[in-house]
């Protein structure tokens, strides 16, 4: 009879544990949406390395080069950007949460830094910043963050964006992010190409 209760017993509190367990980590999907969303905002590497996949967020994470440049880009990218989730809808294991996003206009900085590195490497093009792979790198690097910092003192604008969301099975959400998705999150800024 004692072993029977203690049995029970401690399968009751097993059962109140998990429950417990799963109320605390358990997250919904606007949860998920905000935590993401602040997070790129924010840069928050523990966020950010969920989607690394993403070749935008692999781009913003992992730029190489002087750290005040990279500061320099981050804080352009993000002075302006901020969020609204609008609405959530969910049923089963998917959901979309419709967002506002403001930002500002990144379309024309690929177009920019062409001209402005093709007319640096033109005016240099004896001189060892260019013959220098190092120095050519930094200084494109440079140029590229001068455009995105041009085009973030320029007007705003607001966009509707749709994130859309799986149960990962663990008590949260995935937000499944694309190219085309991060392209229009980050006002049209296209991701600079290696040729």
């Amino acid at each position: 009879m004692q072993f029977l209760l203690k049995g029970i017993i401690s399968m009751i509190v097993t059962v109140l544990l998990q429950g417990g367990v799963a109320n605390i980590v358990s997250t919904t999907p606007e949860d998920a949406a905000k935590d993401f969303l602040e997070g790129l905002k924010n840069n928050e590497p523990q966020v950010m390395e969920k989607y690394m996949d993403n070749s935008y967020i692999n781009f913003i994470c992992n730029v190489e080069g002087d750290e005040g440049v990279v500061d320099r880009m981050d804080d352009a990218l993000f002075q302006n950007f901020s969020y609204e989730v609008d609405k959530v809808a969910a049923k089963d294991d998917v959901a979309v949460a419709k967002v506002t996003v403001t930002c500002n206009d990144f379309s024309q900085v690929s177009a920019a830094y062409d001209k402005a590195a093709y007319d640096f490497i033109k005016s240099n093009l004896y001189t060892d910043e260019v013959a220098d792979k190092t120095a050519l790198n930094a200084k494109c690097l440079d140029l590229y963050v001068q455009q995105i910092e041009a085009a973030s003192s320029g007007e705003t604008a607001q966009t509707v964006i749709y994130l859309p969301m799986v149960d990962n099975g663990y008590y949260g959400w995935d937000v499944l992010l694309s190219d085309e998705l991060m392209q229009t999150m980050l006002g049209g800024l296209q991701m600079p190409v290696s040729k």
